[in-house]
């Protein structure tokens, strides 16, 4: 599917938003390229220990307005395997995003982010472990809120994620792999935020979701799985400049299609479940840390169906002048088949990184990375052999070695989003 409306949505909206502007924009560009070595006992999920060396040039712009801000990125990421464990991958992400007010009261935004990551490890999305396979994985989101009165505020999104996967090779067909299911999710909301006082923020919003699947490497979309209508309530607290705390919640009504008839094993009934989210925020120049947990259904994981998914991940991280950094995070998750069947899978994602701005343009990095998933009484499916999905143990530990060049003050992403 091309991704060109998208990026062409966005980059309409800068003249638009720029026009509005009367200062002078700044343009700034940044290029960097970074080296790694690690080592992987579990290359791609499920092949055993190896060796790997990285290399991940990355280029980024920034557009900085007083009314709209633009950012744009591309980073590669060349993958070696020491042992041939695998073969040497090619990993993409490319991003852009837009934001801007042109007028005092409205705001708008659009966004894409488009990863291609042969190697799965390039790729992590929080509810779930990636299989063992080539991914194509798209986000995009659009925007627009509006400040209605002093103390409401209105806004209407709308998300669309897609994931399609490669087909398996001749060995992994032999190897009896269960068939995985190219996927996608719409997502529509209308929220409301009203200022009760200096401190606190009462939020409400409806959202409707559509599921759809279709065979792996051949549409996203063939078969039409799930509605979701969804009200929720929620609120904001701001106990200190640096520290809030947002929760929200509400029921989900799922409506099962007829287009589920074509997963096997899916569960062809509708029915009500629920939804939460929350988060503790703290964040200071020098100190940030956060504390979240989410229940709610996603989609487009290869499973074919709508999945239900715990995940509570906790992060931190200490900045020194802008020359040390560390990062913190972890992680666990369960999910199972749509609407509240048992569950499938859990596990537990972990990342710890160290960058030192070692001269001008030059950064020496260490990190660790931990992927363990286990299945649940739900992963196998009525009438399949395996589950669709193994169990993984996946450790990852490795130094870096980055050059950057430009505006941009931050690390190049790594395979493990921060």
């Amino acid at each position: 599917m091309s991704r060109l409306p998208t990026f062409c949505f966005a980059l309409v909206l800068v003249p638009v938003l720029a026009g509005a502007s009367r200062a002078a924009p700044q343009n700034l560009f940044s290029i960097s390229a970074g080296v790694d070595s690690a080592y992987d006992d579990n290359v791609y999920n499920g092949r055993g220990p190896d060796f790997v060396n990285r290399i991940s040039p990355k280029v980024t712009y920034h557009l900085v307005d007083p009314r709209v801000k633009l950012d744009a990125g591309y980073e590669l990421g060349y993958w070696t395997y020491a042992f041939g464990k695998a073969d040497n991958s090619l990993n993409h992400r490319a991003d852009v995003s837009v934001e801007g007010r042109p007028t005092r009261r409205v705001t708008l935004s659009a966004d894409d982010e488009l990863t291609r990551a042969q190697d799965p490890g390039f790729i992590l999305r929080l509810g779930v472990v990636a299989p063992q396979i080539g991914i194509t994985d798209n986000v995009t989101d659009a925007s627009i809120g509006v400040n209605l009165t002093r103390r409401w505020f209105g806004a209407a999104a709308y998300m669309f994620h897609f994931a399609t996967f490669d087909h398996y090779s001749a060995e992994q067909v032999a190897a009896g792999l269960p068939a995985l299911f190219d996927g996608a999710e719409h997502k529509a909301t209308l929220a409301f935020r009203y200022r009760v006082t200096r401190s606190d923020d009462f939020l409400f919003d409806g959202r409707f979701q559509r599921f759809t699947a279709g065979p792996q490497s051949v549409s996203i979309s063939r078969y039409a799985l799930a509605n979701t209508y969804s009200p929720t309530l929620g609120w904001r607290h701001q106990f200190l400049p640096v520290l809030e705390l947002t929760a929200s919640g509400g029921p989900v009504a799922y409506q099962a299609l007829d287009g589920a008839r074509n997963i096997p094993g899916a569960v062809l009934d509708s029915g009500v479940t629920w939804r939460v989210g929350s988060r503790l925020r703290f964040y200071t120049d020098a100190w940030r840390a956060s504390v979240a947990y989410t229940h709610d259904l996603l989609g487009a994981t290869g499973a074919g169906t709508a999945l239900w998914a715990d995940y509570v991940y906790a992060q931190g991280g200490y900045n020194y002048i802008d020359k040390l950094d560390i990062t913190f995070g972890a992680g666990y998750f369960r999910n199972g088949a749509a609407v509240n069947q048992a569950f499938s899978y859990d596990g537990v994602t972990t990342d710890a990184a160290i960058d030192w701005h070692v001269i001008a343009n030059l950064r020496l990095g260490a990190y660790y990375s931990l992927r363990w998933q286990e299945t649940g009484p739900g992963a196998i499916p009525p009438g399949a052999a395996a589950a669709l999905f193994p169990n993984i143990t996946r450790n990852i530990v490795g130094i870096r070695l980055l050059a950057v060049l430009g505006a941009d003050a931050r690390p190049a992403r790594r395979e493990v989003r921060e």
